[in-house]
């Protein structure tokens, strides 16, 4: 009745392996909570037949001695259905949290892993919507759908035994609806299974663009487009409102349709029963125990059309969930990765091929250079020339498709990608900083960092100065992605985080080309400290910044046209001094001018 695929709901319940226990008492309990009841129709039925109608002809005070003993019985079993109602509802808490929590960690710890590319291509907000709305929805497969099955299949079967020793022939009445509640399950599972996933796909949707949108909230207000932002955030709730109501309808139809047919059941028990009990064939107190006992099968299949939404929609969402799950990272260690880091930061490309995608056109043509440890080297080109590409290649945010990348001598990918990435320290353009304090943050950089150490690096980086001056100083709060922090104060920042990695390769991918003049020299004034003695690559997109580089490499196009000294590539008179004329030809001409004029 439930159409499911086997192999996620049991890579699901896997999570669940470790609390086994807990989850035995619950079905334990649970199935006690569910047949305890039994015995209260059965006993109430001798109270009609023995105590009322004097079935065994007692007098006075044995009726009445028998009507205390039946209570007897009737409150000890309130008393033990209270503590199995604790009991269940106490570990399927337990259980389904746990499960939950586990499931989300294990979730977390993928995405971390997934590569750039990946990360790239889904907006943030639709794996936001995973990682949190997909499973808390499919936490509910536990706490309603798997227990409540297995207690309600384990009670009901208790159920129909206590019936069929009453009477057989209303049993089978009793049973006689249940392949009409089959078929409506079958024909509105699967479209309620779809219903669900579509409320679950649009939810992602609306989050990933209320994310986008409020992240980019200036520019919404920049442009005083309020009113276009509210107008497509309301269509997208109304698409997601009508797949609720869809959903909904399917809800209500099965549970109206599964109301009906146990209503049904039991005005033709009341009717056959009666009869039977005109042709003195069932007694009152039969009667009675019958009715109440098909009240305790009655609850787990009133319940499983419940639980049947449930399942569709938690399985929907468990789907969505293990579908990140079979992302196979495309950047991942090999069987045996080297253990060690890179010492000396010697980085070699051999005939580097790259491109993004299979089909798609190649980034990076052949390229094929030497750094030496300790050597600076800056890459300018044009936009689009691969630079930022090509960097990302060293510390393997993404792996190269042709070729190789050396680093002492040592394929990239023979390296353990976490000790790989602890030799090279990046510093992007778009500083990136998290909510915290400045020494969290800092500290990112090396978990074990001393507040002396800390310290050190803010002063290499000419943040000090700036940082003691804030009101909390390096306890000061900086705000979601350091918004209360000017562009120069965040990329000291980062710079110092960099500088407490100690890395022995350095990557500057445009740092200085969104700053002011003086925050300009401030931080070139500081990524002198920072690339003493290492080997660092940097990626300028003004000639200004690469002038004291020992080497200049030249892309255009995804290939290295030249390589050289900045004085040796203008006297070639190739494409690196048509860029270097660009910009500074319009320069040379004001200043002969202005020496002309005077």
């Amino acid at each position: 009745m439930f159409a499911f695929k086997r192999s996620t709901l049991f890579r699901y319940l896997t999570f669940a392996w470790p609390y086994r226990v807990m989850v035995a008492i619950v079905i334990v309990s649970g199935i006690a909570k569910f047949t305890l009841p039994l015995i209260v129709p059965y006993v109430t039925g001798l109270i009609v037949d023995r105590v009322m109608l004097n079935s065994l002809s007692l007098d006075l005070a044995g009726r009445t001695d028998l009507l205390w003993a039946y209570a007897g019985v009737l409150v000890g079993v309130a008393f033990a259905e209270g503590g199995m109602i604790f009991l269940r509802g106490y570990f399927t808490v337990r259980v389904a949290t746990s499960v939950s929590f586990d499931l989300r960690e294990a979730l977390w710890r993928h995405l971390q892993r997934l590569s750039l590319g990946f990360h790239q291509s889904r907006p943030t907000g639709s794996l936001l919507s995973r990682l949190v709305s997909d499973v808390n929805v499919a936490q509910r497969m536990v706490n309603v759908g798997v227990f409540n099955i297995a207690i309600d299949a384990a009670a009901g079967s208790v159920a129909l035994i206590v019936l069929f020793s009453i009477s057989a022939e209303l049993t089978l009445l009793v049973l006689a609806v249940m392949p009409v509640y089959g078929y409506l399950h079958r024909r509105i599972n699967p479209r309620l299974r779809q219903a669900s996933r579509e409320v679950q796909e649009q939810n992602s949707v609306m989050s990933g663009s209320a994310v986008e949108r409020l992240a980019g909230i200036a520019v919404v207000q920049s442009f005083a487009q309020e009113p276009a932002e509210e107008e497509h955030f309301s269509q997208q709730a109304d698409e997601l409102r009508g797949l609720t109501v869809r959903r909904g309808r399917l809800n209500q139809t099965l549970s109206a349709c599964s109301n009906f047919l146990i209503t049904l059941a039991s005005v033709l028990v009341w009717v056959v029963g009666a009869y039977l009990l005109l042709h003195e064939r069932l007694s009152v107190g039969r009667i009675v125990q019958f009715t109440g006992s098909a009240a305790a099968l009655y609850l787990p299949v009133r319940r499983f059309s419940q639980v049947n939404i449930t399942f569709q929609m938690s399985m929907a969402a468990i789907e969505r969930v293990f579908a990140i799950f079979d992302v196979v990272p495309d950047v991942r260690n090999r069987r045996q990765p080297r253990a060690e880091e890179a010492r000396r930061g010697r980085i070699e490309f051999d005939h580097v091929l790259f491109r993004y995608t299979d089909d798609g056109p190649d980034v990076l043509k052949d390229v094929c250079f030497e750094v030496a440890p300790g050597q600076r080297v800056a890459v300018v080109g044009e936009s689009g020339a691969g630079k930022s590409t090509l960097v990302t290649l060293i510390p393997r945010l993404y792996d190269v498709t042709g070729g190789s990348i050396r680093i002492d001598g040592v394929d990239v990918r023979d390296y353990r990608l976490r000790r790989l990435r602890r030799s090279i320290g990046i510093v992007l353009q778009d500083t990136i900083l998290f909510s915290g304090t400045v020494r969290e943050n800092l500290r990112y950089g090396r978990k074990g960092a001393t507040d002396a150490e800390i310290v050190e690096a803010a002063k290499a980086a000419n943040a000090h100065g700036f940082l003691t001056a804030l009101p909390d100083g390096y306890d000061a709060e900086i705000g979601e992605r350091g918004v209360s922090l000017s562009g120069g104060q965040r990329q000291r920042i980062s710079l110092a985080r960099t500088l407490l990695q100690d890395p022995r390769i350095l990557i500057l991918d445009e740092a200085t080309s969104s700053l002011d003049s003086e925050s300009e020299n401030q931080i070139t004034e500081a990524l002198e400290h920072v690339m003493a003695g290492r080997t660092s690559v940097i990626i300028a997109h003004r000639l200004s910044t690469v002038l004291a580089a020992d080497r200049i490499l030249v892309f255009r196009e995804g290939e290295l046209v030249e390589d050289g000294e900045h004085a040796e590539l203008l006297r070639r008179g190739g494409y690196y001094s048509y860029l270097f004329d660009q910009q500074f030809g319009p320069l040379q001409e004001l200043i002969a001018q202005s020496l002309g004029e005077e």
